[in-house]
């Protein structure tokens, strides 16, 4: 029992590490703009609404590792809730943002910009309906939600990398090794990585290609255009 404590740790503590990338990286850009800077109230709901929904993932990994599955049960309705306050609320955040001429990731205008954010929304959503789907396979589903919040982490980790050095790129150094945790864990834990693991880190490697390659083309200027 105490040897399987420690290793479903893990998921709580990977939480927790992503709670931290958030709360630096998005508190370090507020005290950066200076004391002026007031973020709009929209914005301030998505970000206490994201963070609500950090808040209870990390709190349905205690409660897997207390053994409390009925109220785990229960609090998974609260989730997909939140998840679907996120998807709305991202979507305006996204379209307010892609107004600032100013606004740019990556060398990419401000509509090629918004690739970045849509992608993290539309991948958060992926990981985190696999991980509802497969319920009922608790090996699975608790990679997957865990994981369905490092999708989400991308905005946070490249404004840790400015503030801490300077280089936005450092940013995918970072996500890549959160990725790489979940496979190394299920190597040492189970001998051979588990499907959930793998997939997380192929999504995030594909989707950032596409990003890159997608985002100054005309195709989805057009999209971004009438989608936002």
């Amino acid at each position: 029992m105490a040897k399987y404590a420690r290793a479903e740790a893990f998921f709580p503590i990977m939480t927790v590490i992503v709670v931290v990338f958030i709360a630096l990286g998005f508190g370090s850009d507020i005290l950066g703009r200076g004391n002026g800077y007031t973020p709009s109230p929209a914005l301030i709901l998505h970000g206490v609404v994201t963070l609500a929904w950090f808040a209870l993932t990390l709190v349905q990994a205690l409660l897997i590792r207390r053994a409390n599955f009925t109220l785990h049960k229960t609090l998974g309705g609260l989730s997909v809730l939140l998840v679907l306050a996120i998807v709305v609320l991202g979507y305006f955040t996204v379209a307010s943002a892609i107004t600032n001429p100013e606004w740019s990731i990556a060398g990419f205008d401000n509509v090629g910009s918004a690739i970045f954010p849509t992608f993290d929304i539309v991948t958060f959503v992926i990981v985190f309906a696999l991980g509802l789907y497969h319920r009922t396979n608790a090996a699975a589903h608790k990679r997957l939600m865990v994981l369905a919040g490092v999708m989400m982490m991308d905005p946070a980790v490249a404004r840790t990398a400015i503030f801490l050095f300077g280089a936005p790129p450092l940013a995918l150094v970072f996500e890549l090794a959160i990725l790489l945790a979940f496979p190394l864990y299920d190597w040492r834990t189970r001998g051979k990585p588990h499907w959930a693991s793998v997939f997380g880190l192929v999504l995030f490697v594909v989707c950032f290609a596409l990003r890159m390659a997608l985002g100054g083309t005309e195709a989805w200027a057009g999209f971004a255009v009438a989608f936002f």
